[in-house]
Formats: structure tokens, C-alpha cells, sequence
């Protein structure tokens, strides 16, 4: 028999309470545990969301491509997007951000849109020197240009020996990062004609655009080793024609953040990675690039109590 206490209860059913209360306590503690879980996965799904929307916004503002890295291995996300440190609009010696060009025989014409520089026989522009802020930083390389009738190949832009722009005899647009030499195939530049050229290095691929189409593409990976002077054009090979509208952009990557340490990715079927590193890439509409994305992507950020879905249309859209 059970001895009753003076209040009627049994010992056993003080335990049985107390077991009930114990279990109670353990199932609050597995709740708040997966609700921890799950405010990661919505921190991290809200972050990642907004670095793709800022990603496409950016690229369709500034006419250019953007990207964001997500590093699966070390559970991080950010944006590779650049900063202009060199904008010449050729209305005076400006080059923008407290910068002054220095012009070297070069003539001042009516150009693509208001003044431009003429270059005929060696003539240059030098325009200060770009800034190292990473020894894995990309620049982009972006003007209009014009060129004369004649042969030979024509320089536009070098960066000391670690970038250099230029197009060859028939009309190819090559560039030169480090030791990689990326060109525009069959995609040639005629003469007498405005061409808007852009030589986009993220730090990961060599990207080609002329006219705002993609013209070629090589992955090259290179170790920037100082800040270089900006050259337009040069002494030899230089180019012979008109230049305008000139910007010269650092790509370093911005808004880095750690995702919370439960937090996994399951990325499209088919996905390819380098170094841990994901990249949804959006051309210079916003949308998402072509060439590196053939569909709609689809990223799942999950742990072990709940996901989250976040889908990038091939029109830019995110959507969750």
C-alpha cells in the first residue's frame, strides 16, 4: 500500500507528477531549440533574398553585371558589386572623385555623347593609378570607343601589367588579366562605327560585352599585386580613333555575412561550385545571366526542423 501524506496524495502520484512535469520540460526545451532553428533559417533566407534583390537592382541601375557568392563550405553570402573609381565624361580634365586626367597629345572632338578624344600616333591618357583593396579584387573596364580605318591591332586601357584592353587587326576584342587572355570570338568590332566595349573581371571570369551583349567569357582566377597606373590607349599600338564616355570600376565583394551555423544549402540540381563558392550571376538588365543559368534557380536553405525556398527567375524576379 501506498502511504498517503496528510493531504491524501501517494508518493507515487507526486511522481507520476513529477515525471509528467520533467517530460513537459523537455518537450518546451526541444520546441525553443527548433524554434531557434528556425528563426536561422528565416534570418539567413531574409539575407540571402535581400543580397539577390540588391544583386539585380544594382546590375539594371548601373547597366552592368552583379553577382552574389554564397560559400557553402564556410556558410556565407555577399555580393560582388563595383566601385567606380575612375568616370571620364571628357568635358574637361575630370575623372571624377577628386581625380584629374592628364591628356598627352591627345585632341578634344565632338564625341559619342558631348566631347571625346581624338588619339592618333601614340597619344594617351594617364589617369592616376587603381587602388589594390584585395589581392583577389576584379576591375571592370567599360567605354565607348571609335576607330579609324587602317590595320593593326589598337590598345584602349592598360592597368600597369595586370589588366590590359585591346582589339586586334580584324576587329576582336581581347583582354589580358594576369597571364589569362580572354576574347570575343567571332564577335568583331567594325570601324568607323560607336562601339560600347566592357572588359568586366570579378575576381572569378573574364567577361566580354559589347553593346551591352555578351562576346566572350574565360574563368580566371589572378593575384593583384599592387595599385597600377590607368593608361587609355598607349605609346605603341595605341588606338587610332575617338574614345568617350570612359569608367574604370573596382570589383570587391560587399554586404559579407555568416549565415547561422545550422543553416545548409541545397542548390540546383547540376549546380557547379569552386572553392565552396555559388554564384547567381544577373547580366546588365537585372535579369539572371544566360550563360551561366539556363532556367529559373532555385536555392533551399534548411535545418534539421525546418526550409525555407527561395526561387530566381530567369527575368531577375525573387521570389520566396
Amino acid at each position: 500500500m501506498h502511504r498517503r501524506s496528510r493531504s491524501g496524495v501517494t508518493l507515487l502520484e507526486i511522481l507520476v507528477v513529477l515525471a509528467i512535469l520533467s517530460m513537459i520540460f523537455a518537450m518546451t526545451i526541444n520546441i525553443l531549440r527548433n524554434s531557434n532553428r528556425d528563426l536561422g533559417v528565416t534570418a539567413a533566407a531574409n539575407t540571402v533574398t535581400a543580397l539577390l534583390r540588391a544583386a539585380g537592382e544594382h546590375a539594371r541601375a548601373e547597366n552592368s553585371p552583379a553577382w552574389v557568392v554564397i560559400n557553402t563550405d564556410n556558410r556565407t553570402a555577399g555580393t560582388l558589386i563595383r566601385e567606380t573609381a575612375v568616370m571620364c565624361h571628357f568635358e574637361d580634365t575630370s575623372a571624377g572623385f577628386g581625380r584629374t586626367i592628364q591628356v598627352n597629345g591627345a585632341v578634344q572632338v565632338l564625341g559619342r555623347v558631348g566631347l571625346a578624344y581624338r588619339f592618333v600616333s601614340g597619344n594617351t591618357i594617364d589617369c592616376g593609378t587603381i587602388p589594390k583593396h584585395a589581392s583577389d579584387q576584379g576591375i571592370a573596364i567599360e567605354m565607348w570607343f571609335w576607330r579609324t580605318p587602317g590595320t593593326g591591332k589598337h590598345y584602349l586601357a592598360t592597368i600597369g601589367k595586370e589588366m590590359e584592353v585591346w582589339v586586334d587587326a580584324i576587329g576582336q576584342v581581347n583582354v589580358k588579366v594576369g597571364n589569362t587572355i580572354a576574347n570575343s570570338g567571332t564577335n568583331l568590332v567594325q570601324r568607323e562605327w560607336w562601339v560600347y566595349c566592357q572588359a568586366i573581371y570579378n575576381g572569378r571570369e573574364i567577361k566580354i560585352l559589347l553593346n551591352g551583349v555578351e562576346a566572350g567569357s574565360k574563368p580566371c582566377t589572378h593575384d593583384w599585386r599592387a595599385a597600377a597606373p590607368l593608361t587609355l590607349s598607349s605609346k605603341k599600338d595605341g588606338l587610332s580613333g575617338l574614345m568617350d564616355e570612359v569608367r574604370v570600376s573596382v570589383i570587391v565583394p560587399q554586404d559579407q555575412y555568416s549565415l547561422p551555423a545550422q543553416v545548409a544549402f541545397e542548390l540546383p540540381k547540376g549546380a557547379k561550385t569552386k572553392d565552396g563558392e555559388y554564384i547567381v550571376a544577373f547580366d546588365g538588365s537585372g535579369r539572371l545571366d544566360a550563360t551561366r543559368h539556363t532556367g529559373d534557380v532555385t536555392i533551399t536553405l534548411k535545418s534539421p526542423a525546418t526550409s525555407k525556398t527561395l526561387v530566381v527567375t530567369r527575368q531577375g524576379l525573387v521570389r520566396r
